[in-house]
């Protein structure tokens, strides 16, 4: 009997320790990177953009007219992304990141019991608050402005959910919102009016049917006057004697 007990034993034993040994062994081809603090990368591959105006302004950006432009609802459904690794309600839960309620015009850094990567190339180096336009370049790629950050998010390469994004971020608040920005004027926006020709230039042509400018006395002739004499003063002629 004693016999019997101690090969099942024995058998059970073994099987235990060839699993445990399997699996150790089974991590051997693989390169394991520890972390600071637990968590997954999210890898989100942005499809190209085939939506109008979604292209990334030439000049100052227009928050003001973007932000009330923007659409909620659109920014909500880009949140899905950010739900992994944070919570949107008003709970003071910390998941992987700090919450994002009331995130619009908060300290940086600064969610209590939250540990941010150090300065001075963390987030508690960034200092400030987080405005419209930070939020809007720390959302293009967060490793570009905080390139210690823990926070392994490719970023949102179109502006167009950045700023639909935010719009969103701007509801999650259990006061007033945070008031927007100002417009910008027409003239902050538009490009360049069009520089004088440079020395050497030709100066452009005339509009159909305007008079061509008047020609300065000191200017070389034209191609059409090329070759043709100046006009000569002639003498007047005798007059005839009378009968």
């Amino acid at each position: 009997m004693d016999l019997g007990f101690n090969k099942v034993a024995f058998c059970v034993l073994a099987t235990g320790l060839l699993v445990i040994g399997l699996g150790q062994f089974s991590r051997v081809p693989f390169k394991e990177t520890k972390h600071d603090k637990a968590g997954y990368f999210v890898e989100v591959k942005e499809a190209a953009s085939e939506t109008p105006g979604s292209e990334e302004p030439a000049g100052p950006v227009d928050y003001g007219t973007l932000l009330r432009n923007a659409s909620v609802d659109a920014g909500k459904q880009v949140a899905v992304k950010c739900q992994q690794c944070h919570s949107e309600a008003n709970d003071g839960k910390i998941v992987q990141g700090p919450p994002l309620w009331g995130i619009i015009d908060r300290d940086v850094a600064s969610y209590p019991g939250f540990k941010y990567t150090a300065a001075p190339k963390g987030m508690q180096g960034v200092g400030g608050k987080w405005t419209y336009e930070k939020l809007d370049v720390y959302l293009k790629r967060p490793k570009a402005m905080v390139p210690d950050t823990a926070m392994n998010f490719v970023g949102l390469k179109k502006q167009d959910d950045r700023i639909n994004l935010i719009a969103y971020l701007r509801t999650l608040t259990s006061g007033e919102p945070e008031p927007l920005p100002d417009p910008l004027p027409p003239e902050a926006t538009a490009p360049a009016d069009a520089a004088a020709p440079a020395d050497g230039a030709a100066p452009a042509a005339p509009a159909d049917g305007a008079a061509p400018a008047p020609a300065s006395p000191d200017a070389p002739a034209t191609p059409a006057d090329a070759g043709k004499e100046p006009a000569k003063d002639k003498a007047p002629e005798p007059a005839a004697p009378k009968p």
